[in-house]
């Protein structure tokens, strides 16, 4: 009984060391309009695709780099001071977690990503 305790212990280690280790925070509707509100510094950045961001986009977020073409090709973010923070998100939650990692990489140190991307937002929409 104490191995299986023991055991647990060092799994529920590892499974929240390893999500810690991502390294960007996922962040929930009333996070992000908190952000959009009070936080003029920040970057938000529509990861989609030029015509997904063309139909729908969230007010604020005024720059738009589609995932599909930055991921190989990081000049694209050259215009970017990596001490700024930046909020990403998507469609679902998935290119802007991916694009998160991405952001890190290069030297971003403070990354959000709006985890359930456009589908999940329940403001207001342009």
């Amino acid at each position: 009984m104490k191995r299986i305790f023991q055991l647990l212990i060092v799994l529920t280690l590892v499974f929240t060391l390893s999500a810690c280790s991502k390294g960007y925070t996922d962040i929930d509707n009333d996070q992000l309009r908190d952000m959009l509100e009070n936080n003029t510094d920040y970057y938000f950045i529509d990861v989609r695709t030029a015509e997904e961001y063309a139909v729908e986009r969230i007010p604020g977020f005024t720059k738009n780099i589609d995932y599909y073409y930055f991921e190989d090709d990081f000049d694209m973010l050259d215009d970017l001071k990596t001490d700024r923070p930046v909020v990403l998100m998507c469609n679902s939650g998935r290119r802007s977690a991916s694009a998160s990692r991405i952001f890190l990489k290069i030297g971003f140190t403070e990354v959000y990503n709006l985890k359930d991307g456009i589908q999940g937002w329940d403001g207001e929409t342009e």
